[in-house]
């Protein structure tokens, strides 16, 4: 008898113990530890929703491609199960968001915050494909993009031939439409390809700019706001919802606007920052265009935004709902 009811109580606090282990998730991010968005939003976000989790949950977060370095293959990482959740962009994977291309038309955005909350309201709204399957943790839009040289830059002319580094298909049409040729490259490898002359210039946002170390290879920068680029950190709906109730409800508390309104808020101080930066670095030339300069790149950018709103009967929609949504975001800001 002794045996069998010490038995039963042994069995019984290992049945406690294994219900007290909290289930552990990888967060997996390409970019280093250091970087802006990995250490000022994906860390904490972590950390305030592993303590809100009531013990049931502990988010690791994996930063610089240590569950794989490949940032084209972010999303396959949480389709394969080697992380529960990556941060990647929408563009990546190609076909599959194309309605987050939205954000990325040119002069449509100002800012991170109203790109991030506008698109995450229509995600939640089920307004646009390519997310029945997953539990979206964030949907948020980058600062729009600027243009950055190892060329004078100041007007449209200056592009004429030149070879720019794009990210996706939006940014391969703007390039054209600006004169120029676009080459696509994987971020990692950006400042590598500016060095050695594959490409003469690039697309991106001043936080990418520091993240990639781009300062040190160009020199010459228009600041000028040619789209942002919709940034996602998906899970599967089939992991979330195995997860324990009060997981759930803590992933749910710091998730969807909560989640983009942080996002942005670290994105846009960030980026302004950065633009100061290298403002002052020595040998730099940044130029924020005037009125005439945006005139010259609209007029040729403006085809690029009705040519897309014309693309799929989807489109339009989609186009209409996102200029709605993000004069609500600027009303709310005022």
């Amino acid at each position: 008898i002794f045996c069998r009811t010490a038995s039963a109580l042994c069995a019984s606090f290992a049945a406690s113990i294994a219900v007290a282990q909290p289930v552990v998730l990888k967060f997996a991010s390409f970019e280093s530890p250091t970087a802006p968005f990995t250490a000022r939003v994906f860390i904490p976000w972590a950390e305030d929703v592993t303590k809100a989790s009531n013990g049931t949950l502990k988010i690791e977060v994996f930063a610089g491609g240590t569950l794989g370095r490949n940032p084209l293959q972010q999303l396959k990482l949480v389709q394969d199960g080697v992380a529960d959740m990556a941060w990647t962009a929408a563009g990546y994977t190609p076909g599959r968001f194309d309605d987050t291309e939205v954000s990325e038309l040119p002069f449509l955005i100002d800012s991170s915050l109203e790109g991030s909350v506008a698109l995450t309201r229509l995600v939640a709204r089920n307004d646009l494909v390519g997310f029945a399957d997953l539990k979206m943790l964030l949907v948020g839009v980058v600062p729009p993009v600027h243009l950055h040289g190892k060329f004078p830059l100041k007007t449209l002319a200056d592009l004429k031939g030149k070879r720019m580094r794009i990210g996706g298909s939006m940014g391969g049409q703007i390039v054209e439409a600006m004169g120029a040729v676009p080459v696509l490259i994987g971020g990692p490898a950006a400042a590598e390809a500016l060095s050695k002359g594959v490409v003469d210039g690039i697309l991106c946002e001043w936080n990418f700019v520091q993240t990639f170390k781009i300062d040190e290879v160009v020199n010459n920068h228009l600041a000028i706001p040619l789209g942002g680029s919709t940034v996602i950190i998906p899970m599967t709906k089939k992991r979330f919802d195995s997860l324990p109730a009060a997981g759930k409800a803590a992933i749910e508390r710091y998730s969807g606007e909560a989640f983009a309104r942080r996002f942005a808020a670290v994105g846009d101080s960030s980026n302004a920052t950065n633009l100061e930066r290298v403002s002052a670095l020595p040998k730099h030339t940044v130029t924020k265009a005037d009125a005439a300069v945006q005139a010259e790149f609209r007029k040729v950018l403006e085809p690029l935004t009705e040519k897309w709103r014309k693309a799929k009967p989807r489109n339009e929609r989609v186009y209409q709902a996102m200029i709605a949504e993000v004069a609500k975001v600027r009303s709310e800001m005022k």
